[in-house]
């Protein structure tokens, strides 16, 4: 794989530690040099850093995202400030993330490298459910974005209005306004959107996927799953493909 990165030191270091014998990565220092060198070399993905951008160099990376067809890794630090332009990003396409420091051990930074081609689907979700979430306060965005990456989920609406800061009534308001079903449909949402690659694509044990992704008993699973996609957790891949499924996850989210 041949990577262009626009990255601080310490994610380059991260991200080339993680690296194959036949990876290379070039790393550049402006998003001028990154545009440049997309539209000169062979290139097989970007992994950028979106929070170090001033103003205008922001905007000439979001117009190279729109359109670029090349794989895009986020990678960058999480907080109120940051969150936003980390929403924006997703909003203009289907981009793989990496929170620095939450979730970029280097089997999760491997595997995220390894699925860029075809992101999974909770960045899929997130992309498609992102142009809502712009409306949402930062210090909640940032509650929900580790929603959607490997970070843990929480397990009740509670622990996400404590993290946020924010009465529940408030978020429930904001989620609202921005069409969104609710904190509660989000966690379910995320959480289901994590099964799928173990469960339909690698084939692991159902009940001890659902057992790593929070759900207290196998039955849980397999209800979420029947309410919210329309299909028993046995017949994703066959019956119901990826994208479909995505799909119906975020129309969910929408609707709740």
């Amino acid at each position: 794989m041949r990577i262009l990165a626009l990255l601080p030191d310490d994610s380059e270091r991260t991200l080339r530690r993680v690296l194959n014998p036949s990876d290379t990565m070039r790393r550049v220092h402006t998003v001028s040099s990154l545009t440049e060198s997309v539209r000169g070399e062979r290139v097989d993905a970007i992994v950028f850093d979106p929070t170090t951008l001033g103003g205008a160099e922001w905007a000439e990376a979001c117009a190279l995202l729109e359109d670029v067809s090349l794989p895009v890794l986020l990678y960058a630090p999480l907080s109120p400030m940051h969150a936003p332009r980390l929403i924006q990003a997703s909003a203009v396409g289907v981009h793989e993330m990496l929170l620095r420091g939450v979730d970029d051990d280097p089997a999760t930074v491997r595997r995220r490298l390894e699925s860029l081609k075809r992101p999974e689907p909770p960045a899929a979700v997130l992309s498609q459910i992102a142009p809502h979430m712009v409306t949402l306060p930062a210090r909640l965005q940032s509650v929900i974005v580790p929603f959607f990456c490997a970070a843990r989920i929480p397990r009740w609406v509670e622990a996400v209005a404590q993290a946020a800061g924010m009465p529940r009534r408030s978020i429930d308001r904001w989620m609202a306004r921005a069409a969104i079903g609710g904190t509660a449909t989000l966690l379910d949402v995320a959480r289901l959107a994590r099964v799928w690659a173990p469960l339909a694509e690698r084939r692991e044990s159902a009940a001890e996927v659902a057992v790593r992704h929070g759900y207290l008993r196998m039955r849980i699973l397999a209800d979420h799953t029947n309410r919210i996609v329309g299909v028993s957790p046995s017949a994703r891949g066959t019956s119901l493909s990826r994208e479909a499924f995505v799909a119906r996850l975020a129309a969910h989210a929408m609707r709740g």
